[in-house]
Order: C-alpha cells, then structure tokens, then sequence
C-alpha cells in the first residue's frame, strides 16, 4: 500500500482541494434540484400524494410546494412525517430515527425564525433537505479525504470524489432519504479505522446504524484490521488482549441498532405499552426491523424473483454488473491475497506499483462490497441497489480506475461508465421528481 498522507492533509493545497471538492459537490445538488423542478413543471405527477401533504392555499405554498416538493417523494414521507409526530405506525420502524430527529432539530431550531411565514410541516420539509443536502457535501469531501488517506494518490482521491459528486443516485442523496447523511457518518468511520483509531470508528458507526441497519457490517473492518491480520508471533497475552478489545469495539459499533430495537421493543412489547403485545414480540431475538421488513414490505430470501419484477430487475442491472465486475477483477488480480483474506500477496506483485483500486487497503471495502451485493440481489427490493450502495467507497474507486486507465473492463467501458452515471442520474431524477418508480 502507498504511504500515507495523513501529514499532508492540511496543508494549503490540501485545503484548496478539498473546498473544490466541496464546491463541485455543491454545485451538483444545484444542478440536480435545478433539473427536478423544471421537470416536474413539464410532467404530471404519477401521485396525488404531495397534494394532500403540504399546504398549498396560497401563492407562497404553493411556490414552496413547487421549489421544494421535488424532494417530497416515496420513503421521504415516512421521514417527514416521523419527525413530525413520532413513530405512529408499526410499519415506520423499517425508517430508522436519525434522519427525522435530525430534521426536527434544524426545523426547531435554525429554521424557527421562520414560523411565522411556513406551516410547521414546510418547516420540516426544508430542514430535511437540508441535512440531507449538507451531508453529501461534507460526505464528498469525506471520501476524497479517506482515498487520499488509503492511497496517497492526490489524482486518485480527486477523480474518486467527483465520480461520487455524480453519483447514479443523485436525487436520493438530495431529497429527504438516509443515503447522504449515512454516507457521511460511514466514510467518516472508515477514516477513523483508517488511522487506527477505532474507537471513534466504532462510535460513529454506532450513530450511523440509527441511520440504516447496514451499519452494523462496519464491525468487520475492525475483525479484519484486529483480528484477521492479527501479528501471530506475539505472545498469547497480547492476542487475549486483542480479541478482547475487537469484541468491545464492535459491541459500541453495534449500540445504535440495538438502542433503535430496544426502543420499538418498549413500545410494543412491554406492560407500558397499553396495548397488545405483537407477534414478533415474543421471537428468541424480538427485532422490530426484521419483522416490519419482512410482514409489511415483503423482504426475504428470493422473494422478490416474480415475474413482475423483471423491469426492476433490469433498472438494478448496470449496478449490478459495475459491482460484480469490480469484485471479479480485484480478486483476479490477485487470488493469493483473496484467499489469504489479505495476509500474504502473490509474490511477484508484492513490489509492484499496485494500482490504488487494486491494492491491499481495499480488501476489506471489496469484502463488503460482494456481502452487500450477495444481500441485496438474494433478498432485498433489487430496485433500490443504486442508492443502497451510494455508500460504497470502491464503487467510486473502481469507476476512478478506469478513468485513470487501468481499464479492468477493458478499452471503452470509460465512456459505458461515465454514460451510466450521468443518463442514469437524469432518469433517475426526472422518475423521482414526478412521482414514478422506482424509488
């Protein structure tokens, strides 16, 4: 692996950088919003949803509406309208709390000079957008920092955060989802390991799991980095020590799930709860979240290979194989390391120039990657492929190979790469915008 540059990270250069990343970063959710609302000026929406939602009785409302209701669509309802009353309704908990208290702070307090001109619920709407706005920002510059972090290639890190500013997903990063804000908290947490200080890897991982339950797979960086490539020659005290100290890191990583699942315990199932104790209450593990995924949203193994299913499945595709190419092309380069899990590599590319895509600080981002894409295409909605991995760093990174000329793909697919982020982020936009799936 590169040295590292974390001693170079603040120097002016560095700075200026990182506020041009921070600046194109910017100017793409400009873009994006720019083109949301002229498109859902053009086209009817598919839902009658927003109506019934945001006030519109006079000309400002329905200005607001128009300004910022592209943003208003699909799980964004859920969020809002949890960080308005709570959670309400069972089948909420599959949205978990961080995004809504998040949202009901900004509107509570930075936007509550503005009450007396905004309904309460525009309030919020704004405040949602945002949170999730300024946490792709921070979120772009986080991932150029960690690449230059992992790889010491200035070019590398800048080309990778920039394929992030023009992220497949773009619309979900703006609009009032978890994407942008749980992007944030997990690069920020990768940088953290990065510098072997998981302790506050570990805790903001925890925060990021009361973001998205996927955050709990973050304890594998510190399995990987303490035990994994644990130093075999020391003595058995010290692996003691070690083993013992991973198990505590990844129980902190492992708190904000489970405060969220304690939480929907207390409300179903304890004698405080004033009402019928649910069904999943009484399972040997009661996790409101599996259940809620699985009786309401219909989420398990290959239950969603229908027939009816098909044009999701073709909407997932390009991710898919983006990511399965990835996968296939970092192992092939070199199989000793994969089946060492990351101890040894074959010898003769020990000493090489490793390309930074293709080098050892990535195994662990590429064991998560294929975990991710096993689950996502085996069990979860396949349309949602896109913006679930919007928090994959080598998703960027292996698009940044290609760029840079490695071509794993092979002469040609630069262009395929760059048209599938761009084309599919405008349909992407103009589909959300209005109201379409998928979502």
């Amino acid at each position: 692996m590169e040295a590292s540059s974390k001693h170079t990270l603040t120097t002016p250069s560095s700075i200026n950088r990182i506020g041009t990343v921070a600046y194109y970063a910017l100017i793409s959710r400009l873009v994006i919003w720019v083109i949301a609302a002229v498109s859902h000026v053009l086209i009817q929406d598919y839902d009658s949803a927003l109506e019934l939602t945001l006030p519109i009785d006079t000309t400002g409302q329905q200005l607001f509406k128009s300004i910022f209701g592209v943003f208003l669509r699909w799980d964004a309802f859920y969020f809002v309208h949890i960080a308005e009353k709570g959670y309400v309704f069972e089948q909420a908990h599959a949205f978990f709390p961080l995004v809504p208290a998040l949202t009901r702070l900004v509107a509570n307090t930075a936007l509550a000079p503005l009450s007396f001109i905004m309904d309460y619920k525009q309030q919020l709407v704004l405040a949602g957008v945002i949170v999730a706005n300024a946490s792709f920002v921070a979120a772009t510059v986080q991932l150029y920092v960690l690449s230059k972090e992992l790889f010491g290639r200035e070019r590398f890190a800048y080309l990778s955060a920039m394929l992030y500013a023009l992220t497949p997903s773009g619309i979900f990063m703006s609009a009032i989802y978890t994407e942008s804000t749980f992007s944030l908290l997990s690069f920020t947490g990768m940088l953290f390991a990065a510098r072997k200080q998981y302790l506050l890897a570990a805790i903001t991982w925890s925060v990021s799991c009361t973001a998205r339950s996927n955050g709990i797979l973050y304890a594998g960086f510190i399995i990987y980095d303490l035990v994994v490539r644990m130093d075999l020659s020391k003595p058995i005290s010290h692996k003691i020590f070690v083993l013992v100290k991973a198990c505590l890191l990844c129980a902190i990583t492992w708190i904000g799930f489970f405060a969220v699942q304690f939480y929907g315990y207390s409300l179903y199932c304890t004698e405080t709860s004033n009402i019928d104790a649910r069904p999943w209450c009484n399972a040997n593990i009661p996790l409101i979240y599996t259940f809620v995924q699985d009786f309401y949203w219909n989420v398990g193994f290959l239950r969603y290979y229908e027939v009816k299913q098909i044009p999701n499945f073709l909407m997932a595709a390009p991710m898919i194989v983006l990511s399965a190419s990835g996968i296939f092309f970092y192992v092939m380069f070199d199989t000793h390391r994969a089946f060492s899990l990351g101890r040894s590599s074959t010898p003769e590319l020990s000493n090489k120039d490793t390309p930074p895509f293709m080098s050892l600080a990535t195994f662990p981002y590429i064991v998560l990657w294929a975990a991710l894409l096993l689950s996502n295409i085996t069990t979860m909605h396949i349309q949602i492929i896109t913006r679930a991995f919007s928090c994959l760093p080598p998703v960027y990174w292996f698009a940044a190979h290609q760029f840079e000329g490695g071509e794993a793909l092979g002469s040609g697919w630069t262009k395929t790469v760059t048209t599938f982020f761009v084309m599919y982020g405008l349909i992407g936009i103009v589909l959300f915008a209005n109201f379409f799936p998928p979502a």
